[in-house]
């Protein structure tokens, strides 16, 4: 049986204790969010092995030329963290992001871009302040005049269509021998809770709030 002073301390060591909790499970969750991962929208690239299929070529020489531009989609806002493509070759290319018109890029109007000479075959981006809204995009590559290069294709499969371009513009690839040039995008994690996240941190501000009105009594007797 507690007696009376043990009885009299505990609501005054309560709110110590809950405060505690709830910083606990406060943070808890914002960890949580925290550590969730980045997420891969686009990954032409075959699951363990470098790129192989039939390459495009990527040039331009004064008199013709072909740029190459692959689609992903967002289903909502976000940055691209890095970009990894198989694009390699001698001379200057721009890579970076078109906006969608149909089947094909917008041409002329880089959103986002890095100019690369002498681009190898699977080297990492990883570029700064490229954020997106949700829909279609597309990582293009266009070639400075000189440029000779090739993306490679990333896979036999030829039921994704992606783009290519000429002096008169962009037109859609629907090409039944040549797969997708090999892409990989990386966005930052959605801003979603891991399942429990949310429960941490409601319980977390329930017990502040239990606390906060019980130490309100105290302070008004005194």
């Amino acid at each position: 049986m507690l007696n009376l002073k043990a009885r009299r301390a505990l609501p005054f060591e309560f709110p110590a204790l809950a405060k505690a909790a709830a910083a606990s499970l406060l943070l808890a969750g914002v960890a949580a969010h925290a550590g969730a991962a980045d997420t891969v929208v686009l990954d032409t690239y075959p699951a363990g092995q470098d790129p192989y299929g039939w390459p495009s070529q990527v040039y331009s020489d004064g008199t013709d030329r072909q740029d190459i531009a692959v689609p992903f989609t967002l289903t909502s806002a976000t940055s691209i963290q890095s970009v990894l493509t198989s694009l390699d070759g001698l001379g200057g290319v721009t890579l970076g992001i078109l906006a969608s018109q149909g089947s094909t890029p917008v041409g002329g109007a880089w959103l986002y871009s890095i100019h690369l000479t002498d681009p190898v075959m699977n080297t990492s981006l990883s570029p700064a302040g490229w954020s997106l809204g949700a829909g279609t995009w597309w990582l293009a590559a266009v070639a400075d005049d000189g440029f000779d290069g090739q993306w490679q294709s990333g896979t036999e499969d030829y039921s994704g269509d992606w783009a290519q371009a000429d002096a008169n513009g962009w037109t859609a690839v629907t090409s039944t021998f040549i797969g997708m040039p090999a892409a990989r995008i990386t966005v930052a994690a959605a801003a979603v809770p891991e399942p429990g996240t949310d429960v941490l941190m409601l319980a977390g501000g329930l017990l502040a709030a239990a606390a906060a009105r019980r130490k309100a009594p105290a302070r008004q007797q005194g």
